[in-house]
C-alpha cells in the first residue's frame, strides 16, 4: 500500500501543476480558498505514504525511532525545517506558510519513505520519475512547435496571455521550474540499464525540451557543467589508454552527427528563440540584481526577526518591481528577509545537511547535478515558494543508490 501511495504522489506531483489545479478548481497557488487546498494532492498521499511504510514494519514509533537514528543527517535536516515552520507561523501566521511544508519537508518525507522500501520499488519509482521527465519533455517540444500550451499558466487568478516569447509549460507547469528540474534530472539517465540508443534518445529530448522551457541559465550551466565533465572522463580515458584511437575517431563524429541533427531542428522548428535571442543582460536577468538592495529596506529588528510575505511584497513594490511578472528572484535573499537570522540559520544549517546526504549518495554526475540545481535554484525564488524540484532530486539520487552494486559495508543509504 505505501508503494501505490507513493507511485500516487509522485505522479501527481509531476502531472498536476499549480495552473493545472487551478483549471480543476482548486486554488492551490491563488491568493484565495481554504487552507486544505494550499498543499497538493501529492503531499497528502506522499505523507500517508510515510505513515503506511512505517506501520506496515511494527511498531510505528519504533521504526520511526530507527530512522532517525540511523539517518542522522536526514534527521537533522527535518528538525531544521519543522524549527523554520514553527518559528515562521509565530513570527507571521499561518498565511504564506505552506511552502515551507511543499518544499521543505517533502525532501525527508520522500527520504524517509525510500528508506522503508526494497531496493527493487526504489528503481522502479526512479524509473517511473524518468519516464514521466521525458514524457513532460516531448509535450513541452510539442507545446514550442505549435505554439500552444495544455494548461494555461496564471499569475494569481489572471491568465498570462502576452509573451515576446513563447514558453512551454507541459505538465509541470511554469518554463523555468520546468527547466530547472529537466537540468538536474539529466545525469541520472546514467543510473539506468537503458540500452544507449533509448539513452542518447533521452538526453537529445531533454536538451531539445530545454530550449523550449526557455530557462536561459539551465541551459547555459548545463552545457558547461555537464560538457566540462563529459570531456574531463574522456579525457581520463585517453590518459589512462581506456579508449582507442578508433574509439576516440568514432565517437567524435557521431558526436558531431547529433550537434549537427540537433542544430538542425533547432533552426528549422525556431526551438530556443528566448534563449538565443536574449544572451545578454536584459529586464529579467536585470532583476536578479536589483533585488540585492532588498536589505537596504530592512531595519535592524527586521534583520533579526524576518518580514511577513505581505511587507516583502510591499518592499518589491517600492523597489520597483512588476508584482505580475517579477519578483525577487533569489531564495536566499527572500527567505533571509521572511525568516530573518534566527530562522535563517537553522534552514542554513538543514539545507546543508541534505547537500552533504545527497552529495555522499550521489554518483559523480549527480552531484555534478546537485551543484547544478543550486546554481540555478539561487537566480529565482524556487525554494521560497513551492516546488517539487528538491523532492525530485532527492528522490532520483537516494533511489538511484539502489541501481548501484554494493561493493562495501559502508552505508551510502539504505538499500533493503
Amino acid at each position: 500500500m505505501a508503494w501505490v501511495l507513493l507511485v500516487t504522489a509522485v505522479s501527481a506531483y509531476m502531472l498536476l501543476s499549480a495552473s493545472m489545479l487551478l483549471r480543476l478548481g482548486i486554488p492551490y497557488d491563488a491568493p484565495y480558498g481554504p487552507a486544505i487546498a494550499k498543499l497538493h494532492p501529492g503531499t497528502y498521499c506522499l505523507f500517508l505514504a510515510w505513515f503506511t511504510a512505517l506501520s506496515s514494519h511494527g511498531n510505528p514509533l519504533r521504526v520511526l525511532g530507527n530512522q532517525f537514528s540511523r539517518q542522522p543527517l536526514l534527521t537533522a535536516y527535518l528538525a531544521c525545517m519543522l524549527g523554520v515552520f514553527v518559528w515562521a507561523v509565530f513570527r507571521h501566521g499561518t498565511s504564506g506558510a505552506a511552502f515551507i511544508i511543499e518544499s521543505l519537508w517533502t525532501p525527508a518525507i520522500v527520504a524517509f519513505t525510500l528508506d522503508l522500501l526494497d531496493a527493487r520499488r526504489q528503481r522502479q519509482i526512479v524509473q517511473m520519475v524518468l519516464v514521466l521527465l521525458a514524457c513532460n519533455a516531448l509535450l513541452a517540444v510539442g507545446e514550442a512547435l505549435t505554439p500552444q500550451r495544455l494548461t494555461p499558466l496564471h499569475v494569481g487568478r489572471s491568465d498570462i496571455v502576452a509573451e515576446e516569447y513563447f514558453r512551454a509549460s507541459a505538465f509541470l507547469g511554469h518554463p523555468l521550474h520546468n527547466a530547472l528540474i529537466t537540468a538536474a534530472l539529466l545525469p541520472a539517465v546514467t543510473l539506468l540499464p537503458w540500452s544507449r540508443f533509448w539513452k542518447l534518445v533521452f538526453v537529445g529530448t531533454l536538451m531539445l525540451s530545454l530550449l523550449a522551457f526557455g530557462g536561459r541559465t539551465s541551459v547555459v550551466l548545463a552545457v558547461l557543467l555537464y560538457g566540462a565533465y563529459a570531456a574531463w572522463r574522456v579525457l581520463v580515458s585517453v590518459v589512462r589508454g581506456r579508449v582507442s584511437y578508433l574509439q576516440l575517431t568514432g565517437g567524435s563524429l557521431a558526436l558531431m552527427l547529433a550537434l549537427t541533427s540537433m542544430i538542425g531542428v533547432v533552426a528549422a522548428t525556431g526551438l530556443g528563440s528566448r534563449i538565443f535571442n536574449n544572451l545578454k543582460i536584459d529586464s529579467s536577468a536585470s532583476v536578479r540584481m536589483r533585488v540585492w538592495d532588498a536589505f537596504g529596506y530592512l531595519s535592524d529588528i527586521d534583520l533579526w526577526m524576518g518580514v511577513a510575505p505581505a511587507q516583502i511584497d510591499h518592499i518589491s513594490l517600492r523597489m520597483g518591481l512588476d508584482p505580475n511578472y517579477e519578483a525577487i528572484e533569489n531564495f536566499w535573499i527572500y527567505l533571509f528577509m521572511q525568516f530573518g537570522v534566527i530562522g535563517f540559520v537553522p534552514f542554513l544549517i538543514g539545507l546543508t545537511c541534505l547537500m552533504l546526504v545527497l552529495l555522499r549518495a550521489a554518483t559523480p554526475p549527480m552531484r555534478i547535478a546537485v551543484l547544478l540545481y543550486l546554481l540555478v535554484a539561487s537566480t529565482a525564488n524556487t525554494l521560497a515558494s513551492k516546488t517539487v524540484s528538491l523532492m525530485l532530486l532527492v528522490l532520483v539520487i537516494l533511489g538511484g543508490v539502489a541501481f548501484r552494486p554494493v561493493t562495501s559495508n559502508r552505508q551510502i543509504w539504505s538499500v533493503r
